[in-house]
Order: C-alpha cells, then structure tokens, then sequence
C-alpha cells in the first residue's frame, strides 16, 4: 500500500538501525531470521523489558528501544491477558497462541495474531513474540512466502488441506521429528501419522472442528515413519493458502512431560494410600485378578513370607481360595462400574472352619489417564468387635427398633431423671441423645399447663400403670398430642426406683380430622378454596347483597393457551405456573373477597360490594397480574387470560345461575381472541349452544367420513410451471351442510381432536400426491398446515416419518406450514422442532408472516424454505401503499435469508402482475384456481402442458 513520503523516511531511518538484546550487543541470529520479515517480531526478558525487535516493529510501533517495558507494545486493554494469562501459559506450555492489541507510540493499534514462546534456553532465558496481522493470518497466496515464515519454528508445524486432508507445507521441525522428508509429506495426508486406534477419533475431531478461528484439539499420538510413537499436543488455526482452505497445525511434543506425569501420578497415589492405610491389609490387583502389589500385612495374612511372593497369585493360589469367585465377581463389578465399595463387611470362611468377620474396602485403580487398571483394597480383621456389637445389638434391638419413644427414669432425691432414651424418643421431640440423659422428663415435654404438670407427677407417683394424653411440644416448638403410658418397675422391696416410659405420637391422627376437613374445600396444588367452598361463600355473598342491595361480580378466569406451556415445558412447569398465577390473584382481592379454582386452568374471583369498588380499575389489575411474565425451566413464559363475567342480581339470582353466566362469557371471551373481558348477555346462550353442537359432531365427523380434502395450486411465476398445491380440509356434515373451517378448527384445537384429524390430513395428502405422481403427473410437492398442538406433540416426527414411508412419497415433495405466531411462541423449542423436522428431508414454510410477531433475530435460526405472505396483505397492497411496502420488505427479506415467497390470496391479474414485477416466486390464490377436489386438480394437471 503506498504510504506518504514522510513515514517512508522514518521508516528507513528506523531499518538503518541494528537491534540488540539486552545487554547492548547485536543478536545475529535474531537480526539474521527476523530482521527483513514483514511481521511484527520481538523478545522479551523475565523482567517484562524489551530485549531485541526487528525493522518492522520498529517501523510500525516505534520508536523503540532496548530495555523499554514491553507493555508500551500493547493496547492498555490488553495488559491483564498479557501478565496473568499469555506469558505465563507461554511459560508452563512452551508457547501460547491468541488476537491481541499492538499499539504504537503514534496511537496507531494494530490488531494482530500472535504467538509467545519460551525460549528457557536463550542468553538470557527470554519470550519471543510474533505476530501477524489478523487479515495476513487467514489467507496466503503463496506456499513458499508462507513457509519461510515458519520454516525456522523450533516445534513441528504443518499445513493440510481441508478437502483432501493432505499436506500442503511442513517446516523442518516436522521433517526432523517424523523422520519422512519433504516430498513424502507432500504425498501423505494427516491420517498417515496417526495410529489406526484413533483414525475414528481424527474424523469426530476434523467433522467438530470449526471452520473459522482457532482449535485446541488437545493431547493425540502421532507415529514416526519408523513405526515409533509420541505425544503431542495439538493447536490450529484456519488458514487459506494458495487458494486452498486449510489449517495451520502446531504440534508440541509433550512424550517427556507425559511420562514425567505418569510416574509421579503413580508414585503419589500409591505412597499416599500405603500411608493411609498402614495398619490394614493393603493389596492392588490387574484387570486380570492377578495381584500386582501388597503391603508386609497382607502378605503375612496371606502366609507368605515377602511381598514380592504374593505379585502373579490369584485367590485360588491363596488360602481363602474357597472364597475366589465371589472376590473375583466383586472385583468384577468395581471395575465395570467405576465405583468403590467402601466399609462394607465380609464373613469369611478360614481352612480350618473358622469363620472371621473382615472390614473391606475396594477403589478402581487408575492410571495417569483416569483409566481404570485394576482394583485397589484394604482389608481390617473387626471379629472381635463384630461378636461385641452383636451381644450389645440382641439386648438393645427391641428398644432400639421400637416406633414409639421409649424413656426409662431412675428416682433420685431430686425426682425422676432420664437414664435411657431410645432414638424414636430423639425423633419425635428433637433433642439429641447425649443432651437427654439425666434431665427431668416434664421439662422435655414442653409442659406448660398445670393440669396436665400435675398428672404427670400423680402418674410417676402412682404404683399402678397410667395412661395420659398430654399435650406437648418439639423442641422447635412444633405442638404434639402424645399419648403417655407410665409403667413402674419395682426394685423387689415393693419400693419403686424406675419408671418405663412409652410415648406414642398422636398428633398425625389428632390432626386428620382438620387435615381431612381443609383438603375438602381447598385446591391440594395452589391452596386456593375449591368448589365446596367457593359454593359456601357464593351463598353467603348472594345473601348479603340481598339484604344490603349490593351488587355482587363473579369473574370467571381461564388462562389462555396453558396446554401448550404443559405440553412444550411438562406438568411440573404447568403447576409451578397455577401457583404463580394463584399468588399474584391472592395480590388483586381485597379483604372479604374470595379467590377459588375450580381445576385445571380455570380460577374464581367473588367479589362482593362491587357497586362501591373501582371495577375497572381491578380489571385491568387482575390482566396485567396474569399477563407478567414468569420463569418456567429457565425460561421466561408470559401467558393472558380470557374473563367472563356475570353481575348479581342481572345476571343471575343464585349461585349456580352466576357461575353458569360467568362460564358463558368467559367462553365468548375465547372465542372473540382471548386476553380480553366479555360480561354475560342472552345471545351468548346461541354461541355457546352452536360450539357445543359443532364439538359434538366434530367427535365423530373422521370415523364418519365426512371430512376430505381439497387442493388449491400453486404456480411458478417465472415458469408459469404448477409446482404443488395446499392441501385443504373441508367438512360436508349431512345435517349441517358444508361447515366452513372457521367453525370448527378453533374447536378442533381446544378439544384437541386437531391432532388425529391432522394425521389423517397429513397421511392423506402424502398417499395423494404419491397416487398423482405414479399417474405421471408431475413432480408435485404438497403443503400441509400444521397446528399448535401437533407442533408441540412428541409423536410428530414419527408421524411424518410413517406417512411418507406408508405412501412411498420422497421427502423433498412435502412442505410442512407452520404458522408465525406459533413459533415465537416459545422459539428456542420452535427452532430445536424445526431443525428436527428437517432433518426428514422435507421443506417447511412460515405460513400467514408478517401478521405475528417474528423477530428477525430469531428467524434466520429456523431452517424454513418459504415464506407466505399473508392474503390480507395481498388483497391491500395495491391500494394501500404502506402495505405494498410491506410486501415488498417481505419478498426482499425473504430472498436475503435464502428463502422462496410465495404470495396467498392472488385474485386479479394487477395483483399478479405487481407481485411478478417485485421477484415473487410463486403464488396461489382463486386468479389462477379455486380449491378443487381430487378428480379436478388431476384433470386440472393432464390439461396443462
């Protein structure tokens, strides 16, 4: 690039200068190797200064000087990622590799990629740093410009092709390592160096690898042309040479740090479990069983005399051998699962009959890559204190395992104090054990009336057994009922020293009663009141605003499109939801009023008084409540409600002719959009009776083969080809006539019978189009609406999968439509169905766009074909000029994200024309054909050409 005449001078000033290391004295080397280079090179000291730098550095960042700090080079941002993270992995590792900030003295910044390595060896131990500008970095034209600027790189370096995976350049580092010369390499590709063991491993890396940037693609073994092997660890980074893309290896050779690794791995893991397990039988074991090592204990146990004696033996060489394979299958499963198991405890039989009780502990053994390599052990003879621990454990166990609490007291001179307590006592009153033990029962209890004081001291008193219901307390202070059987034990002189007492918590069945009583008229998820309840309060309320002419609101609330969140995020998420929704409700009422649910997503608000309220205002309250958005398996889900309402005594005079109306309204209120208010009126009564017949009949409508298909073309408007149609449902009932889609899909989606009539519609055009084509017909691809809630069922892609495979029907001839405002429902689910709806091989549209909500930075995630621009659009664009824009920003998003537009609703040859002239690619609409039955649209196909 030409530069001005100044810059130019200052750079031959600065060329004519000789660069030197720290000490004053010219690096040859360092001049001869970097001096000329059209790249930024130079070293650095441990101190961080600057030690030698070639013409282009100084040229570009200068001027510099030895002994300057070295963090002048660099971008003030840059400096906590050149001192914490670039020298000293450089340092540890040998090199590091990243982008990086050069600035010069001018303020010139330079954004470059550079490499660091650690030249421990250099006089003085120093970092010699390269670096490329980031445009230079990618993309070479010449294989010999870009192999002198590595071929002197002390670590093996390489270029391959990404296509063909072959070489395309090696430094002399990868000449020397490998032992092939220059032209061999070029005849080879990357697989030639690697074992056969990991060619499965190289092609998961190549296929994960990106193919922009920088890789990290960790620790590989790599063979010499003499068959031996070493480690390295591989870095690279994407380069385009001489027209090739391709990538630029670095291989770092780590064999001696590996084996370094592997020895103190070994040497620390088995040094620190001998030490921890000194006292006990210490033994490591081969995959094969056969010991590989012990400790001088076990070897006695073993009756061996040395250590070395037990390496190569197997159980059945040792005196247990009775016992083999049952140690053999519990190495077995140590090793096949990875776990240890630790302190469980093994009867073993001796040769002599003895039977002996061992303590046995056993861990996979590892090597220094976490493989497991046998079995790790300890083993501690615990005879003795097993034959102690079963004496004590036969005498305590009926106290010990007892569900009641057990106490004995002992009488002293200062009353009964606690000599034994039973954990079941600890449980049920929460003290610990060591803190029962001689304290006076009635202070554990929580005693604090004097009635029940006194009867407890009568009953300590007393020669015969009592039996009280007290009254008491956990020691958080949770009240109990416990029922208290006193039993004295006489010391033989008719003298009583001990009481035995036993306390049986009651408070579970005390408490039913209430429990059984609550849960009859309150929701058991959200605790809101239930029906039962709702109906009490209801008659209550109507009887107050009778009998103080009040005015009584009954708002019946469904939330709407709650099955798709149940559906799409799962039950747990749906109930986590009714409880927000329950709470932020409870937030609305005021003292007096009532927030009931009845089930499922529908709630009650009672509210009485309303003449006195602002209603308004609490309306629109109890929407923005619901409408606020929540967090839902991390994710943020916002859901509206529809309100129907009925007014006391207009609406109704009691409380089931309020609930009935409120039911109504809300229904109108589903039906006329959702998140909208509907109060009760007479003609709801017609709507209401209408749906009810049209669910009624749509229930059997399939079974009864009144449903069928129609399919409206769609034309190429370049070609004038007819490259599909859209398969349409149509319902002829034989009482009702022809029902238009209008009246039943929205039920069919409610009810849910949407998802079995769109099977059959799916299986039915696919089996169609397949008949059509086998008639020679065409090619013809067919569209297929989908609705919400077959979008989100998890038997879709089997679905589709079994009607293209059932009709024989290539994958590539369906299209799938997917309404807009059905994937930004919930987007990240919309695009995962999406790519997996694809991955069947078939096209799929946005259908109606541009009359949701998309957002353009969630739309270029989905893989759809086509968009549809929407037929209101197309029906107003020629006389409405803002809608035309809109037309015309569709086709151009469409087509600069790669997608075909096709254009619903074409009626006139104007609109045909004006979409022709703005690049559409196909349309459909009643200008070219109506919807037509199958024996038409085959006609329709044999007449054109």
């Amino acid at each position: 690039m030409p530069q001005p005449v100044g810059r130019r001078a200052r750079q031959r000033e600065r060329a004519g200068r000789k660069q030197a290391p720290a000490s004053g004295q010219p690096d040859p080397a360092f001049d001869r190797m970097f001096h000329a280079s059209p790249y930024f090179v130079f070293s650095i000291d441990e101190r961080g200064r600057l030690l030698a730098f070639n013409q282009h550095a100084d040229a570009r960042l200068g001027p510099l000087e030895p002994q300057m700090q070295a963090t002048a080079l660099y971008a003030a941002w840059m400096l906590p990622m050149l001192q914490n993270e670039a020298l000293p992995t450089a340092r540890v590792r040998g090199y590091w590799r990243g982008e990086v900030a050069l600035q010069g003295r001018d303020g010139s910044s330079h954004s470059v990629a550079q490499t660091i390595e650690w030249r421990p060896s250099a006089q003085p131990p120093c970092f010699l740093c390269l670096a490329y500008p980031t445009d230079d970095y990618d993309v070479y034209e010449s294989r010999l410009r870009f192999k002198y600027l590595f071929e002197a790189h002390p670590q093996p370096m390489w270029v391959y092709d990404l296509a063909s995976l072959r070489f395309l350049v090696v430094n002399a580092a990868a000449v020397a390592q490998y032992g092939y010369t220059e032209a061999e390499f070029m005849q080879m590709t990357i697989r030639d160096i690697r074992p056969p063991e990991e060619l499965e491993r190289l092609a998961d890396n190549l296929a994960a690898a990106p193919i922009k940037g920088p890789e990290q693609a960790g620790t590989w073994t790599h063979m010499r042309r003499d068959g031996s092997r070493f480690q390295v660890e591989i870095s690279s980074h994407s380069v385009t040479l001489s027209g090739h893309p391709g990538r630029l290896v670095f291989a770092h050779d780590i064999s001696e740090r590996t084996r370094l690794a592997a020895a103190l791995h070994a040497s620390r893991e088995l040094k620190q479990l001998v030490i921890n397990h000194i006292p006990h039988q210490i033994f490591w074991k081969g995959l094969d069983g056969a010991y590989i090592g012990c400790n001088s204990v076990f070897a006695r146990f073993a009756g061996l005399n040395s250590n070395a004696e037990v390496v190569g033996k197997r159980e059945t060489d040792l005196p247990w051998a009775r016992n083999a394979d049952a140690i053999r299958a519990d190495d077995q499963a140590v090793i096949a699962t990875g776990q240890p198991r630790l302190n469980y405890e093994e009867r073993m039989t001796q040769a002599d009959g003895a039977v002996r009780w061992y303590l046995i502990n056993k861990l996979p053994f590892h090597d220094q890559q976490g493989r497991i390599i046998g079995v790790l052990g300890t083993i501690e003879d615990i005879t003795d204190r097993k034959q102690a621990e079963l004496t004590l454990q036969l005498r305590g166990r009926a106290l010990e395992a007892s569900v009641n609490a057990i106490v004995i007291t002992t009488r002293g001179a200062d009353g009964e104090r606690i000599e034994y307590a039973n954990p079941a006592f600890s449980r049920l009153f929460g003290h610990a054990p060591s803190a029962v033990l001689g304290r006076q029962l009635e202070t554990l209890l929580g005693q604090h009336q004097d009635e029940q004081r006194q009867a407890l001291n009568a009953a300590m008193q007393s020669h015969q057994e009592v039996t009280l219901l007290l009254r008491t307390s956990h020691r958080d202070g949770t009240p109990l009922w416990t029922q208290l059987h006193v039993a004295p034990v006489s010391a033989g002189d008719d003298a009583i020293d001990h009481h035995v007492c036993v306390l049986t918590d009651m408070t579970a069945i005390i408490d039913y009663q209430a429990q059984l009583e609550h849960q009859a008229n309150h929701d058991a998820l959200t605790g809101l009141p239930n029906r039962a309840l709702l109906n009490d309060r209801m008659a209550q309320a109507v009887t107050f605003s009778q009998r103080f002419n009040h005015s009584l609101w009954l708002l019946f609330i469904d939330l709407d499109n709650f099955k798709l969140i149940n559906d799409s995020l799962g039950h747990a998420a749906g109930d986590q939801l009714l409880c927000t929704i329950a709470t932020r409700l409870l937030a609305c009422a005021n003292e007096g009023d009532t927030v009931a649910r009845l089930g499922g997503d529908e709630f009650l608000l009672l509210l009485p008084v309303a003449d006195q309220r602002p209603m308004a205002g609490l309306l629109q309250l109890v929407q923005e409540a619901v409408a606020a958005p929540v967090m839902l398996e991390r994710q943020q889900v916002t859901v509206t409600c529809s309100i129907g309402i009925s007014v006391y005594p207009d609406d109704g005079a009691d409380p089931e002719q309020l609930l009935k109306h409120a039911d109504i309204a809300m229904y109108r209120a589903k039906e006329a959009g959702r998140n909208q208010v509907q109060f009760y009126e007479e003609a709801m009564h017609a709507r209401i009776a209408e749906r009810a017949l049209i669910e009624a009949e749509l229930r059997h409508a399939l079974a009864r083969e009144q449903l069928h298909l129609v399919y409206q073309p769609k034309l190429d408007l370049h070609s004038g080809v007819l490259t599909g149609m859209e398969a349409l449902l149509r319902w002829q009932h034989p009482t009702l006539g022809m029902v238009s889609p209008a009246r039943f899909i929205g039920v069919a989606e409610e009810t849910g019978l949407i998802v079995a009539i769109g099977r059959w519609v799916l299986r039915t055009a696919c089996a169609q189009t397949k008949a059509w084509q086998r008639e020679g017909l065409g090619p013809l691809r067919v569209a297929v609406n989908l609705s919400a809630r077959q979008f989100t069922d998890q038997a879709l892609i089997a679905e589709v999968r079994a009607a293209l495979d059932d009709s024989g029907l290539d994958p590539h001839c369906l299209d799938l439509e997917l309404t807009e405002s059905m994937m930004m429902h919930n987007v990240e689910l919309a695009v995962a169905a999406s790519h997996n709806l694809k991955q069947l091989g078939i096209a799929l549209s946005i259908d109606d766009f541009g009359t949701g909500y998309s957002s353009l930075a969630y739309l270029k995630q989905f893989p759809v074909d086509y968009l549809k621009i929407d037929q209101s659009f197309v029906r107003e664009m020629l006389d409405e000029p803002k809608v035309a824009a809109i037309v015309r920003s569709v086709l151009t998003l469409g087509h600069s994200l790669g997608f075909k537009v096709v254009a619903e609703g074409v009626e006139t040859e104007p609109q045909l024309d004006y979409l022709r002239q703005q690049g559409c690619d196909e349309i459909q609409g009643y200008y070219f054909s109506r919807p037509l039955a199958p024996d038409a649209f085959a006609a329709l196909l044999r007449q054109r050409p």
